[in-house]
C-alpha cells in the first residue's frame, strides 16, 4: 500500500508536494521541455495546443494547468500562470527548477494607441514596471526588458504567418480597474482620469498585468523571456472583442519557439542570460 504523504515534512525553503514534484505546478524534472508558453488562463492551454501534435495534459492544480506536445517536431509545453505577476513568479521559479530556459508569455491586452485594431498583435520589447512583484526581486530602476533574440523570433513568426503586429513599450500594472483608468464601483480618484492620456503621451502601446514581472524574474533567474499579446480592447475607441487575436498570438508563440530551436540547432544563437546573437 502506498504510504500517505499527509504528514510528510518537507523543507519550507524549497517546498514540494511530498512526491518529488514542485509544489504548485505538480511537475517533476523531465516532465516539461525547455521551451514553454505562458498563458494566464488555464483554458488557454488547450487553445495553444490546438496547433500541436501528440498533446497530453500533465497536471492541473489551482491556476496552474500544464500541457505538452510537439509543434513541427519541436517539443513544447504550455503552463498557465493565473492573473498577475505574483502567481507568474511562482510559475517561472518552479519552471526554472525543472530546467526550462525559454518562456514566451501569450495573453490579451488593452491598446491605447488608435492605429491598432482588435485582433492585432503587440510584441513588447520592454515594459514599465508597475506590477509590484518585481520590486521584491530588485530595485525599481532595473529595466523590464524582453530578451532580444526571443523578440526577434516573435517578429519573424508574425512575418512567417502573415499576422499584423507592432513592437514597442508596454505598461504592466497590478490592477485591472483603477490602475488601468477604469472606475471600481463608486471609487473614482481624480488621478484615474489621467492614466490613459499620460501613457499615450509617453508613447506606450498597451496595458496588461504580467509581462514586466515575468521579464524581470525570468532574466534574474537566467532565463530568456518574451511576450506577445492579442489586442482585445482599444481604449481610444472604447471597443472590446477578440477577432481571432488569441488564436493568432498562440500560433505565433509556437512558431517563435520553433524558430528559436532552429536557430540554436544551427549554432546561430547561444542560449544564456544575454542570449547573444553570434554572426559568422
Amino acid at each position: 500500500m502506498k504510504e500517505s504523504t499527509a504528514n510528510t515534512i518537507i523543507p519550507a525553503s524549497a517546498p514540494t508536494d511530498g512526491e518529488g514534484r514542485v509544489y504548485h505546478l505538480r511537475l517533476r524534472a523531465g516532465d516539461v521541455p525547455p521551451r514553454v508558453i505562458l498563458p494566464g488562463a488555464p483554458e488557454r492551454t488547450s487553445l495553444i495546443a490546438a496547433d500541436w501534435e501528440d498533446v497530453r495534459e500533465l497536471a492541473s492544480y489551482r491556476e496552474f494547468k500544464s500541457v505538452a506536445g510537439t509543434y513541427q517536431g519541436v517539443p513544447i509545453a504550455a503552463v498557465s500562470t493565473g492573473i498577475g505577476a505574483a502567481s507568474s513568479e511562482i510559475c517561472i521559479g518552479e519552471l526554472k527548477t525543472l530546467g526550462v530556459h525559454t518562456c514566451v508569455r501569450v495573453g490579451t491586452t488593452g491598446c491605447i494607441q488608435p492605429e491598432y485594431d482588435l485582433g492585432d498583435l503587440i510584441i513588447p520589447a520592454a515594459c514599465v514596471r508597475k506590477d509590484g512583484t518585481s520590486d521584491a526581486y530588485i530595485e525599481p530602476a532595473y529595466p523590464a526588458a524582453a530578451d532580444t533574440t526571443v523578440t526577434m523570433a516573435l517578429m519573424q513568426a508574425c512575418e512567417n504567418l502573415g499576422f499584423r503586429y507592432g513592437v514597442g513599450i508596454g505598461y504592466t500594472i497590478g490592477s485591472f480597474y483603477i490602475g488601468q483608468g477604469r472606475p471600481a464601483g463608486d471609487y473614482r480618484p481624480s488621478w484615474m482620469e489621467g492614466v490613459i492620456p499620460d501613457l499615450q503621451t509617453a508613447g506606450i502601446l498597451n496595458i496588461e498585468m504580467e509581462a514586466a514581472g515575468q521579464f524581470v524574474v525570468g532574466r534574474l533567474l537566467g532565463m530568456s523571456m518574451g511576450a506577445i499579446f492579442a489586442v482585445v480592447s482599444n481604449r481610444v475607441t472604447d471597443r472590446w472583442g477578440d477577432k481571432g487575436g488569441e488564436a493568432k498570438a498562440s500560433r505565433a508563440a509556437s512558431e517563435a519557439l520553433r524558430i528559436l530551436a532552429d536557430w540554436e540547432g544551427r549554432g546561430e544563437i547561444t542560449l544564456r542570460l544575454t542570449n547573444a546573437l553570434r554572426i559568422e
